[in-house]
């Protein structure tokens, strides 16, 4: 379990993140929305340890981390909305270099390179950097690197974003059966259609504030309530939560 306990972040007298408490269940996929600029990168970093936060703590698995100690972080995949990578490496390289980061065997690392390669269809040689690949390919190789260790913990800020759809589908797939088997996994996104189908729980971040985290079961009732069966879709309902601005059209379309 994943706890996030009143974290408040601020850049100068700027408040980004205010308060927020967030518990994401061991074995589930945990939906974390929002609208470009809502605060999410800004708390997949404090819990990724990329950044500290002003106030407030996170837990796994009950204990309190200290982002000082990186022994955690050996349970935990990442993957970040930026890659970070070390850009002259072939794909190949730098699975081989975070296999051996995460002190994984050597007999066990080979073969799971082999498959990730093959499962995400990246350059099986060392003829092309990784500085050199597509947006789609750069993604493809975080979430490469993000699965090696086989992690009880997934924490993705926008894993989507740049795959095709063949790629989109068979990791929509293969993170569904991860969490059936016990991994916990935060996915934040501001693209309902594609999480939709393969999360548990939906919390929705405005304005740094968490305001619902429900079921699907829960969230479509929800709407059903507040839209007043005007249009009780889902979607229209969080249209409508995740923006303050109230023009849908330009006068001269």
């Amino acid at each position: 379990m994943i706890k996030i306990d009143r974290v408040t972040k601020k850049f100068s007298t700027k408040k980004v993140l205010d308060g927020v408490n967030l518990i994401c269940q061991k074995g589930k996929v945990q939906a974390l929305l929002g609208a470009n600029g809502a605060g999410k990168t800004t708390l997949i970093d404090i819990v990724s340890g990329l950044s500290k936060s002003t106030k407030g703590s996170f837990y796994i698995d009950g204990e309190k981390i200290n982002l000082d100690n990186y022994t955690y972080r050996k349970k935990v995949g990442y993957v970040f909305e930026k890659a970070l990578f070390f850009e002259k490496l072939t794909a190949k390289e730098y699975l081989r270099f975070v296999s051996e980061m995460y002190e994984l065997p050597k007999n066990n690392y080979l073969s799971r390179i082999e498959e990730l390669i093959a499962f995400f269809e990246l350059p099986s040689d060392n003829s092309k950097n990784i500085e050199n690949y597509s947006k789609g390919m750069k993604k493809k190789v975080s979430l490469a690197a993000a699965l090696i260790h086989d992690p009880n913990y997934l924490i993705l800020d926008e894993p989507f974003d740049g795959l095709d759809f063949v790629t989109l589908e068979k990791t929509k797939r293969l993170l569904r059966k991860m969490a059936d088997n016990g991994t916990t996994i935060l996915i934040t996104s501001h693209q309902y259609d594609i999480v939709s189908s393969i999360s548990d729980q939906f919390a929705l971040l405005k304005k740094g504030k968490i305001l619902f985290n429900l079921t699907i079961a829960e969230l479509e009732e929800k709407a059903k309530i507040q839209q007043k069966n005007i249009d009780p879709s889902v979607k229209k309902y969080l249209e409508n939560l995740m923006t303050d601005n109230k023009e849908n059209d330009l006068s001269w379309i």
